[in-house]
């Protein structure tokens, strides 16, 4: 991975509240994952390599977002830390970043299936929907972090855990999503994980109305939808139970 360069020389913070992000991380501390510049506009994901010797459980993948303004020689900053890189993105899309621009540029791992993909997709698109409330980092020999949010457009069970997995040997991590009714559900289950990650009621939902689609096609000469039809289209989140995790809150 490369360090960050904010490119900032010659400029000057254009309020304190920028100014003091800037101060406060140094350049050398990041290894950068993602990078994506709009004019003078960057657009950046890294990983905090300080985090680990900081205080417990601290963010250990920041979101910058720098403007420049040559121009008046000038610069503001904002900053994010978060637990996992889909919500790194999400921040930075919500910010203006477009949704495509925040794929990893450099050699780190890659989901390991379809459903990973298309969990980390929810996440990145999400808007300001999911408010995170509490987290845990992969750090060091860790291979299981994980993000608790509230969504708040979910109609049920709007308490959510973003589970990730990582397979160190393989160079891939699994990312699922399970749905509670409350935090203290979730984090019952992330403390005793006696069932699997329940799925999200939305996906049962989305299969259950693919599969009413598929037989209703079957019945006229259009073309049936078939079993990876249904799953493509609405994973059904099949869930292995979850081994028990590295270390408590």
């Amino acid at each position: 991975m490369k360090t960050l360069d904010f490119r900032l020389d010659g400029l000057k913070p254009a309020d304190e509240s920028p100014g003091h992000a800037y101060n406060y991380p140094w350049e050398k501390d990041f290894q950068l994952i993602s990078h994506h510049d709009v004019g003078e506009r960057s657009f950046i994901i890294a990983f905090d390599k300080t985090a680990t010797w900081d205080y417990p459980n601290k963010a250990n993948i920041v979101s910058f977002d720098v403007d420049r303004d040559s121009s008046r020689g000038m610069f503001s900053m904002h900053r994010e830390g978060h637990a996992t890189f889909a919500f790194a993105q999400n921040w930075l899309v919500n910010r203006g970043c477009p949704p495509d621009k925040v794929a990893p540029v450099f050699d780190v791992p890659r989901p390991a299936d379809e459903l990973s993909v298309r969990v980390e997709d929810r996440i990145r698109r999400a808007g300001d929907s999911l408010n995170v409330a509490d987290y845990q980092v992969i750090d060091d020999s860790d291979t299981e972090g994980w993000s608790v949010a509230v969504d708040r457009e979910a109609s049920e069970l709007p308490v959510r855990v973003f589970l990730e997995t990582l397979q160190p040997d393989q160079f891939t991590y699994t990312v699922r999503e399970g749905a509670f009714a409350d935090h203290a559900a979730a984090d019952d289950w992330l403390e005793h994980r006696s069932t699997p990650l329940p799925e999200p009621p939305e996906y049962r939902r989305d299969a259950e109305a693919l599969r009413t689609s598929a037989a209703l096609a079957r019945s006229t000469t259009a073309p049936a939808v078939t079993a990876a039809d249904v799953l493509a289209a609405a994973p059904a989140a099949a869930a292995v139970t979850q081994p028990d995790r590295g270390r408590s809150l």
